[in-house]
Order: structure tokens, then C-alpha cells, then sequence
């Protein structure tokens, strides 16, 4: 893919289908003078957190889908501290945690079980997890729901960088051929 097929005229990604919903993350100017702004400064405004560009988006659906794999509470809170160390897309990394919501989450602790007893080659743990609970779980079997815990955000995170990268390649080539279609449809318009 060429360098030019994946630039777009500035903001023509708010005149597409994703751009309905692109609109509503917060810009930068909504934020200056908020109490987020005041915390964490000018640094925390820089375009390239709040801009779609292949690399921010990729780098900020990795973060999120690593922090969704660790179980752990108050997820948001480490992807958006990651996402703003690691240059990446702010909103994306926080969306990237919600993959793991009440109704994903059991079964991604009971996968993370197996995935970490099957490694450690450990005696199952399953039923300490369906009378007690999450928590009970860590403080008996620690190792096992930790492990497999690393080991599929760590997976689970190479997958979603690659994989966006590659959405968003091909989501830009398409906007782009919209965009140059549009355009020449208009020049032959208007010499008609």
C-alpha cells in the first residue's frame, strides 16, 4: 500500500459511515480547561492522541485489549495511563478494554483457568471458581489464572494491533476510492 493511498484530505474520515460515530469522542478543544486538562497538561492534548492514524489506532486497540485481559478492576484506568506513555489513541485504548464487559468476562476467566492449568500442567481449579468465586480463585490458584491470564492479553493484544492495522488500511484505501470517485463524478458534472 502506497504512502499516498492512505493519506486523506484533512478531516474527510468525519464525512464517512465511521465518521458518525468518530464525531462523538471529545476533541481537543472540548477538553482544554477541563479538570482532565488541568491534571495532566498539555501533553495529554496533543493531536496524535486524539487523531485516527494507523499507527495511534493500532498501538491504542493493543493497549486496550491487553488491560481487557488482566483481571483486574478499574481496567480504563491503566490502558488510558498506557495509551498516553506509548503514544497511542486515548479513546481507542479504553475502548479496547470494554471486550471484556459482565457478559464476556466469565467466559474469559474460565478460558484464562484452562489456558493457565493446561501451561502449568496444574490440577483444575474449576470448582473452587464455581463455589467461590474470582476472587477466592487468585488467593487459592494464583498461578494458573495469572498466567494464563499474561498469556492470552499478551496474544490477545499482537492480534488486535495487527488486526487494526490492517482494518485500517483497508478502510482507508476504501475511503480514499470513495472520496476520488466523488470527486471525478463532480469534474465530469460540471463539464457536462
Amino acid at each position: 500500500m502506497s504512502a499516498e493511498a492512505t493519506q486523506l484530505p484533512p478531516k474527510i474520515w468525519r464525512r464517512t459511515p465511521i465518521g458518525k460515530w468518530l464525531r462523538l469522542i471529545p476533541r481537543q478543544k472540548q477538553l482544554r480547561n477541563s479538570w482532565l486538562h488541568k491534571k495532566l497538561g498539555d501533553k495529554f492534548l496533543r493531536s496524535e492522541y486524539w487523531e485516527p492514524s494507523r499507527k495511534t489506532i493500532a498501538k491504542g486497540f493493543a493497549i486496550g485489549g491487553f488491560w481487557a485481559m488482566i483481571p483486574m478492576p478499574w481496567q480504563m484506568v491503566p490502558s488510558g495511563l498506557c495509551a498516553v506513555f506509548l503514544r497511542a489513541n486515548i479513546p481507542l485504548a479504553l475502548l479496547g478494554v470494554w471486550i471484556t464487559n459482565p457478559i464476556t468476562h466469565p467466559f474469559i476467566i474460565v478460558f484464562q483457568l484452562w489456558l493457565g492449568e493446561w501451561v502449568l500442567n496444574a490440577p483444575s481449579s474449576l470448582s473452587i471458581l464455581q463455589s467461590e468465586g474470582v476472587l477466592a480463585l487468585i488467593k487459592h490458584a494464583p498461578a494458573p489464572i495469572i498466567t494464563g491470564a499474561l498469556l492470552s492479553a499478551v496474544v490477545w493484544s499482537a492480534l488486535s494491533y495487527f488486526v487494526a492495522r490492517f482494518c485500517y488500511g483497508f478502510s482507508i484505501d476504501m475511503i480514499v476510492k470513495s472520496y476520488e470517485k466523488k470527486k471525478h463524478k463532480q469534474i465530469d458534472e460540471k463539464k457536462n
